[in-house]
């Protein structure tokens, strides 16, 4: 029998609003030990998805400042902009980092397309929708784990 997207999904995804806040978003990934997350809208509907990837290039933008020695006087350079930049990651949230078409697939969609989609995408993270309601998400780990069995 074929598995589908449906028998190897985890049914009850993580998930946060559009207006939850990095920081908090940071702080699941960390305690509930997170790859992905998805964004969800006011009325449950999918606006994207956060990885781990996302958080890191948010913190890579981050400039830290530098300072230089002269004589006995160290004076910083760019802490303002540090200050700054730090500001505006702790106002950003999980609207501000999805954007555009989102790649789904069905529950009934065999293993086979799930894997095909996700290694031609490059996804690690594949939510699973039934029409406009998420039912659920699929990670690469997932469909390692359903190929093993599958073999």
């Amino acid at each position: 029998m074929t598995q589908q997207a449906k028998d190897i999904m985890n049914p009850k995804p993580p998930y946060c609003g559009l207006d939850t806040k990095i920081e908090e978003i940071s702080r699941r990934f960390s305690e509930e030990s997170l790859s992905g997350l998805l964004v969800l809208d006011e009325e449950n509907r999918l606006m994207g998805v956060i990885t781990e990837n996302d958080l890191i290039e948010q913190q890579q933008n981050l400039h830290i400042p530098t300072a230089v020695a002269v004589f006995d006087m160290v004076i910083p350079i760019g802490e303002k902009r540090f200050e700054d930049e730090l500001e505006r990651l702790k106002a950003m949230t999980a609207g501000d980092l999805v954007s555009g078409e989102v790649q789904t697939v069905a529950p009934d969609a065999s293993l086979q397309e799930v894997a095909s989609i996700m290694t031609g995408e490059k996804m690690h993270h594949l939510p699973v929708v039934d029409g406009d309601a998420v039912v659920g998400m699929i990670t690469s780990h997932d469909v390692v784990v359903a190929l093993a069995k599958s073999h």
